[in-house]
């Protein structure tokens, strides 16, 4: 109850208590049923009282800028809002709402005098959408909840940015999954998933059927199974095919930790973007992929890409980036190395690591691996043809 509904009460029961004075027990049992049905402390229905007497009715002070638009405005402007589709106040402009005034007259069915349709017009665009407002809300016609509401686990993941990388050590992945769709993003499809450390530039990638939460899981226990050191955390992007309970359960209970990139903000997961193109997009293409069949092969051709690379493929890091003007400068490693010699350099990588990851190497050969490369790419290339003359 406002305070305008009050004093009516009270104007209403004034005669009531003016005639019960010197009547020490109505003006009580008064006060208490005015006290009661008002929610006032007893002892201001007496000084509410005095001061309907003391209010003179012929001169009322009245606050506040006066009322230019009443409620016949209101119902033209409701009028013209319901014949255009309850749109904004932004996209009611002066040209549509004169428009519509005229159809109405025309139609025989405006019914307002000339000084409402003057007003209407003459009607600001803050002023039309205040009032749209209000009729939104009597018509219960705001925006209704989404079916798609956020993980609580995005909360539960902290988000890490791209300045934040410089001073972690080895074990620090970044992880992203690529489709191989073709030009059709529909059915299940093979994906691409891969983790680099930001360090050492170490890759590692496999393929899965589709991004479902256990395949995701499954291709994360290989790729770190294949990491020549510790794994300390995972940085996916917000893909639900990351942010899940199987795979935050799995690297919890492994003792790994799990960040993530802010939304649309590629940067903060910079190094696996820039494998995506070298890896899997250079290696495998852009065909699409959607033979469950393929995925073994896929499966093996990437991780002899990635042992050809992380052995042989020497990498340039940029060392800063600095902006001058329209421009940015780029500061890059003067000697490319190889991501074996980067892990060889790291301390916090034990000995005994480094000594089966040298052991590892003496027993490659990059021109044997180079061949068999591509023997798998042109055995793919040979599958996807004879997919497609099938279909």
């Amino acid at each position: 109850m406002n305070m305008a509904t009050k004093h009516e009460v009270l104007q209403d029961h004034l005669q009531d208590w003016l005639a019960a004075a010197g009547n020490k027990e109505k003006r009580g049992a008064l006060t208490k049923k005015l006290s009661s049905t008002l929610k006032m402390h007893e002892k201001s229905v007496p000084r509410a009282m005095r001061r309907l007497q003391l209010r003179s009715s012929s001169n009322v002070v009245r606050t506040g800028q006066p009322r230019t638009y009443g409620t016949d405005v209101d119902a033209a402007l409701a009028q013209v809002w319901e014949l255009m589709g309850y749109p904004c106040a932004e996209h009611m402009t002066q040209r549509t709402i004169d428009e519509h005034i005229a159809e109405c007259v025309q139609e025989k069915e405006w019914h307002f005098s000339d000084r409402t349709t003057d007003l209407l017009r003459a009607m600001s665009e803050g002023t039309r959408k205040d009032r749209i407002k209000q009729m939104r809300a009597k018509r219960n016609m705001t925006r209704g909840r989404s079916a798609t509401t956020p993980s609580p686990l995005k909360g539960m993941i902290p988000i890490r940015k791209s300045h934040t990388w410089q001073a972690l050590g080895t074990g620090y992945l970044q992880t992203d999954t690529v489709v191989h769709c073709g030009d059709l993003l529909t059915d299940d499809v093979v994906y691409s998933i891969g983790c680099v450390d930001f360090r050492t530039y170490w890759s590692a990638y496999t393929a899965q059927w589709n991004k479902g939460q256990e395949a995701t899981r499954t291709s994360l226990e290989v790729l770190i199974a294949r990491m020549p050191f510790a794994v300390r955390e995972i940085h996916p992007d917000t893909g639900n095919e990351y942010i899940n309970y199987h795979v935050h359960r799995w690297v919890t209970e492994h003792g790994i930790d799990m960040t993530r990139s802010e939304p649309y903000k590629k940067n903060d997961n910079m190094c696996i973007e820039e494998r995506n193109h070298a890896i899997p997009r250079t290696e495998i293409g852009y065909a699409r992929l959607d033979d469950p069949s393929l995925v073994g092969l896929v499966s093996a051709l990437l991780r002899l890409v990635c042992i050809y690379r992380n052995h042989f493929r020497p990498v340039r890091r940029m060392l800063s980036k600095i902006r001058e003007g329209a421009t940015w400068k780029r500061t890059y490693e003067h000697v490319a190395i190889t991501p074996y010699e980067r892990v060889l350099a790291q301390d916090d990588v034990p000995e005994e690591m480094k000594a089966t990851l040298r052991a590892e190497h003496a027993k490659l050969n990059p021109v044997v691996l180079r061949r068999e490369i591509d023997r798998m790419k042109a055995e793919l290339a040979r599958r996807i043809r004879a997919r497609r003359i099938t279909k």
